[in-house]
């Protein structure tokens, strides 16, 4: 699916576990911009130098954390094996939704600063999945038109820009209609593209 469990060291899983808790704690309490390294080291109970051996600055925690509860959410939504096919599609389509709507029903307006950092880490992992979807589907006999990796990139911003929008907004159109919408346009223009790329 694109998703990879790395074999970590437990006292680094957990170290890392520890600094995104206390992260989390902080942001919850004192909003994004008021936190310091030192107040998550402290938080944590491990020194700095602890703290930078495991992330540069709070921004690459803050990513770290965002791409790994992405993760999590599209895991445990995606049948499996997980495969681009129209049904899978629609689980992903339907998994981004339903994140972003979770995301943005938590934030207060003055945590919007780190919608960048949000946008850029889920379209990415969005992105990542999608590609190793289409390369696992590649045969020589599809006539692929469009690079792979151009495929995936579209794909991923047509679902996440639109999922975002929809997350922010009044959110008058029902989940399930706006998933039909993506669901339909990307399979439209799929086929356009590379005939046979999405079967049901």
């Amino acid at each position: 699916m694109g998703i990879h469990v790395k074999n970590v060291d437990p006292r680094v899983k957990r170290t890392r576990q520890l600094l995104q808790q206390a992260f989390m704690e902080l942001f919850q309490e004192n909003g994004f911009s008021a936190i310091t390294v030192q107040d998550i080291a402290e938080r944590a109970t491990v020194n700095r130098a602890t703290f930078y051996a495991h992330f540069d600055d709070k921004y690459a925690l803050m990513d770290s954390l965002m791409r790994e509860q992405f993760q999590n959410a599209i895991m445990s939504t995606l049948p499996l094996p997980a495969i681009l096919r129209a049904s899978t599609l629609r689980a992903l389509i339907e998994a981004v939704f339903d994140y972003l709507a979770q995301v943005n029903g938590h934030c207060k307006p003055s945590d919007k600063q780190f919608d960048p950092f949000l946008e850029k880490a889920v379209q990415q992992e969005l992105s990542n999945i999608l590609l190793t979807w289409l390369q696992q589907g590649k045969t020589s006999d599809r006539g692929q038109h469009v690079p792979v990796e151009i495929t995936a990139e579209v794909m991923s911003w047509a679902i996440f820009g639109v999922a975002i929008q929809w997350s922010r907004g009044e959110r008058s159109v029902p989940t399930e209609q706006m998933v039909n919408f993506v669901l339909a346009v990307l399979t439209a223009g799929a086929a356009g593209v590379t005939p046979g790329l999405l079967p049901e």
